[in-house]
């Protein structure tokens, strides 16, 4: 019986001239796609500039006096740098939009903002701004804001986030109250101390102070009224108030003296 085999294919060979071709268009091709790849790290390089600091503002003319100081150490949050000039890029256009209406005022306006770093712990950079603007009127209007950046999520944290339960928000006013009632009554003598003290006329601008202890947990917070004067609300008693994920910031321990900055946030 006959077996048919097929016939042997003759390997493949390749000329000198023509491997050199073939070399030649794939080194090509890889310093092609080199030449892209950086070229696209460059445009994503120009899409993100480098972080210049904000500068302090000091301008004064015959209609207008603007003042804005900022603090140090905001290289490090850049993100809560961008949002604290586009504060007080707005608060500005307030002050620019008062004197389109009134460009020649009798008084100069102004505008002051103060931004104060009040608390540096691993948990949170917080940043409060003292305003006080002038646009006409008697007298000129003081504002509080605050900015509480939490480092490890990189974000702006509202203070609704920490206590978003209304009836922890009251039971926090009750206590304020009563904390009035009492310095109230001391300071009106003993005699008075013992009959009823009527309730604080102070209003509260709704703004509270962080402060942290040598564990970097929150100790108490200092909420502010409408005189300036301040209010502490111990840790213990602002644990069971505050969302169960930031439970555990809040420490019973009091504040360490070398801890004692603060931060504030508005209701």
């Amino acid at each position: 019986m006959l077996i048919k085999t097929s016939p042997r294919r003759a390997p493949l060979h390749f000329s000198f001239p023509l491997l050199a071709c073939i070399l030649t268009a794939m080194l090509a091709s890889c310093v092609k796609d080199g030449a892209e790849d950086k070229q696209a790290n460059a445009t994503a390089s120009q899409a993100q500039p480098a972080f210049v600091a904000p500068q302090d503002v000091f301008e004064r003319s015959a209609v207008s006096i603007v003042g804005i100081s900022y603090p140090p150490g905001l290289e490090r949050y850049p993100g809560l740098a961008r949002l604290l000039v586009t504060h007080a890029d707005a608060r500005r256009a307030v002050l620019d939009n008062a004197l389109k209406r009134n460009p020649q005022p009798a008084v100069p306006y102004e505008l002051t903002l103060r931004f104060s770093t009040v608390a540096d712990a691993p948990r949170m950079f917080a940043v409060v701004v003292d305003e006080e603007m002038y646009d006409g009127g008697m007298t000129s209007q003081p504002a509080h804001a605050t900015f509480l950046w939490l480092p490890a999520e990189q974000r702006l944290m509202p203070p609704d986030e920490m206590i978003p339960n209304p009836a922890a928000w009251a039971r926090l006013h009750e206590y304020i109250i009563d904390r009035e009632r009492e310095e109230s009554a001391m300071l009106g003598g003993v005699a008075q101390a013992q009959a009823p003290a009527p309730a604080p006329t102070r209003a509260m601008q709704h703004v509270f102070n962080p402060r942290f202890n040598s564990a970097g947990r929150i100790a108490g917070l200092r909420f502010r009224v409408a005189d300036g004067d301040e209010v502490e609300v111990p840790g213990a008693l602002l644990k069971p108030l505050v969302a169960p994920t930031y439970a555990d910031w809040f420490d019973d321990t009091p504040p360490a003296p070398a801890v004692a900055a603060t931060a504030t946030a508005s209701l």
